[in-house]
């Protein structure tokens, strides 16, 4: 099947998957993690293999297909689309040993969970690597069998360097079994991501089981050598999109129901709801449109050079923080709009209101990304090797 198939077939099936989402959506904010039955569902379906490559199994779905059902996922929950996005990441599945990444993803229904924070040392031992940190904001870590954790490698007790100078980070894989999980996920939004702390106390990972985005890329087809930060990043602002097509949703049903205080006229009825939901609508299709087409854009470039500029890559990134940004707004105008019916954790604006803001605190999408963005605008060098 082509891809296009299996991306048009796995958004069908993140449709039918709507109805069970919203009745275990009180659970998954109680529980602050997805329920296992869902998860192992989710993974039984294919969510968590849309961007792994197809000589591993994955569905190797393109990024246009891969954020649409990101955004459909999250018009019902959230957290449940945060999870099958972290799940996807595989940020060096194209440089990892074969071996490793077959060994990884033999069982269809896997799931990782990862850190892009090199806040662990790996100290070079014979055949691998002594593993030793503890990494925040590990999304999905109760759910996952693996974890894919970012280090610090050492040589000789200190960091090795780079030829740059700067110190060298690799990615180590390992099994979820020799992690330790802290409870420390108590937020405002987001909830259901179980986002807690992963620690791991000097733990031998094999050689084969690290990569770093700069090592060669094993798998030669132009595909995958996207950016990686050009291939997830786009996700988030899909998720953005997602929470606030069902913000506006749910106001439209308020507003069609609703008399407020000290009024006679319906909601919907009222010019400042009606300027409210129009900016918002403004709002959201055109970051929808300006984040599709930035991807796709990107896409075309690099499967007719196997390179892709720097000026695309810079798109993805606005792009994709431009939707969090917009997306925040128009969520926002829908909240004040609905009164103190958004107030209410019954009304799903009022989840809407605080996911969405703890969305904004990813360092992917994080306003300072607008002065690396802005950069290349100008003309200038990139301010991160990483855009």
């Amino acid at each position: 099947m082509s891809d296009t198939a299996s991306g048009t077939a796995l958004l069908e099936t993140a449709r039918s998957f709507r109805p069970r989402i919203l009745a275990q959506r009180d659970a998954i904010e109680a529980d602050r993690r997805l329920p296992d039955d869902l998860a192992r569902d989710l993974a039984y379906a294919g969510f968590f293999r849309i961007f792994l490559p197809a000589a591993y199994g994955g569905l190797d779905l393109t990024p246009m297909a891969g954020i649409e059902i990101f955004e459909e996922l999250a018009k019902a929950d959230a957290s449940v689309a945060w999870c099958v996005w972290n799940g996807n990441t595989h940020w060096i599945a194209a440089q990892l040993s074969p071996e490793a990444a077959r060994t990884i993803h033999a069982d269809p229904e896997i799931i990782t969970a990862n850190s892009t924070r090199p806040s662990g040392q790996a100290h070079i031992v014979d055949g691998g690597y002594r593993v030793s940190g503890r990494w925040s904001f590990v999304s999905g870590c109760e759910l996952a069998s693996w974890m894919v954790l970012w280090c610090v490698v050492h040589e000789d007790g200190k960091p090795r360097p780079t030829p740059s100078g700067s110190p060298e980070n690799r990615f180590m894989l390992l099994p979820a079994a020799q992690c330790e999980i802290i409870d420390t996920w108590t937020v405002g939004g987001l909830r259901g991501t179980g986002s807690h702390d992963v620690a791991v106390r000097d733990v031998l990972v094999p050689t084969g089981y690290a990569a770093d985005f700069f090592d060669p890329y094993v798998l030669p087809e132009k595909r995958y050598r996207i950016p990686a930060f050009s291939r997830v990043i786009p996700g988030l602002g899909a998720i953005a999109l997602g929470i606030a097509r069902t913000a506006i949703d749910t106001l439209s049903e308020i507003a069609g129901a609703k008399t407020p205080m000290r009024t006679t006229r319906m909601l919907r009825d009222t010019p400042d709801a009606q300027a409210r939901v129009s900016q918002a609508e403004a709002l959201v299709r055109s970051a929808r449109l300006f984040l599709f087409d930035s991807v796709e854009r990107l896409w075309a470039i690099l499967l007719a050079s196997g390179e892709v500029t720097m000026e695309a890559r810079a798109d993805v990134r606005l792009a994709a923080s431009h939707a969090v940004a917009s997306a925040v707004q128009a969520v926002d105008l829908m909240y004040v709009a609905a009164g103190a019916s958004a107030a209410y954790a019954s009304c799903p604006l009022e989840r809407a209101f605080r996911d969405i803001h703890v969305m904004t605190q990813h360092i992917g999408v994080h306003p300072r990304i607008m002065h690396s963005t802005g950069r290349v605008l100008f003309g200038l060098e990139p301010d991160t090797p990483l855009l």
